[in-house]
């Protein structure tokens, strides 16, 4: 597989000397769609997996933020009765940073899932035409050696009769102008 894009390459056999492609097949249909499905399946794994280390982050991080806050608080707290409805408003901020980041990482989340889906049909698709498109380009492969052939049966023929056009042509051009 390539490394840049992760597509599968060709390469030559190590243990033969000769530069010839080899007769044995590469992948089967079923065994290049699995490869795909592995990846996809590979791709999701590493989103989700990436997913929950963030979430694991920024819960850590705002624990940590809401145990400051609630440390802050609670010394103010002792002091005066205001800092109860600071402390709630606080929260109630925190709160809704966290469910806006929430509804973010939702939307990526989908978006993620759409465009796996998405691949996912686009290789069925190309994968459904492929014998079609094969089929073509075996015919195209018969007409073009039809061709060939034909040429090389009929060319000959027709460079005899040109040349043969061409002397008398020559011989009708010469006729005539000896006879000025």
């Amino acid at each position: 597989q390539n490394k840049e894009d992760g597509k599968l390459v060709e390469v030559n056999d190590p243990f033969s000397s000769s530069q010839e492609r080899s007769l044995t097949p590469g992948l089967s249909d079923a065994q290049e769609g699995e490869v795909v499905h592995r990846k996809l399946e590979g791709f999701a794994s590493q989103y989700y997996t990436l997913l929950k280390s963030q979430l694991e982050q920024q819960r850590t991080f705002y624990e940590g933020r809401l145990q400051e806050i609630r440390r802050e608080f609670s010394t103010k707290e002792r002091n005066q009765e205001k800092s109860k409805t600071e402390l709630i408003s606080a929260l109630r901020q925190e709160r809704k940073q966290l469910s806006h980041r929430l509804v973010s990482i939702q939307r990526k989340k989908e978006k993620v899932l759409s465009d796996a889906a998405f691949l996912k049909s686009m290789n069925e698709s190309l994968e459904a035409n492929r014998p079609a498109l094969e089929h073509r380009i075996q015919q195209a492969q018969r007409e073009k050696i039809e061709s060939r052939d034909m040429i090389q049966r009929y060319l000959p023929a027709l460079e005899e009769k040109l040349t043969t056009l061409m002397l008398q042509l020559e011989e009708s051009m010469g006729g005539r102008s000896i006879a000025r």
